[in-house]
């Protein structure tokens, strides 16, 4: 298993109102069970925004989003992640905000409370970082498997 830790990305508006969510719904949440939280705003960074945002979306294990209000931006980025099949938990405060296509995703609908977001977040992180375990073990696995193959044939042809 890798000693790496587990990177979420979080995708959400730009809007003063979100950061009490972010900050204490999320970011620590996460934290408390050893997931990284990060949002593209709090990164230092060279490149343009748009290519921070992919390049962090391909390198995250995990893409935490909040879909209250329809964001643009915030819509375009998921569809970005899903499309690089990664693992997308969705927040809203209105069931309205998630569109028909994501509805049989994980989503969870916190109403404006953080304690709701908390809580029903917590689960869904746990159950994530259980997946990005078992994807890192199966891979890990494989690995292996690849080196002890390499080994056996090498040992066969003399190939160096």
């Amino acid at each position: 298993m890798s000693d790496q830790p587990i990177f979420a990305f979080v995708l959400m508006p730009f809007d003063e109102k979100f950061n009490d969510i972010y900050k204490y719904g999320i970011k620590e949440t996460a934290n408390k069970i050893g997931i990284k939280a990060e949002r593209v705003d709090e990164q230092m960074y060279s490149e343009g925004m748009l290519t921070r945002i992919y390049s962090q979306i391909d390198q995250a294990h995990l893409i935490i989003t909040d879909m209250t209000g329809r964001n643009p931006n915030v819509f375009y980025e998921v569809g970005y992640a899903h499309a690089k099949n990664k693992i997308c938990l969705h927040l809203t405060q209105e069931s309205i905000d998630i569109p028909f296509d994501l509805q049989h995703q994980r989503h969870i609908i916190y109403k404006g409370s953080i304690e709701i977001l908390k809580e029903k977040l917590l689960e869904n992180l746990i159950w994530a970082k259980e997946q990005i375990e078992k994807n890192r073990n199966n891979i890990d696995h494989e690995e292996l498997g690849n080196v002890a193959m390499k080994t056996y044939l090498e040992s066969i042809f003399k190939i160096t």
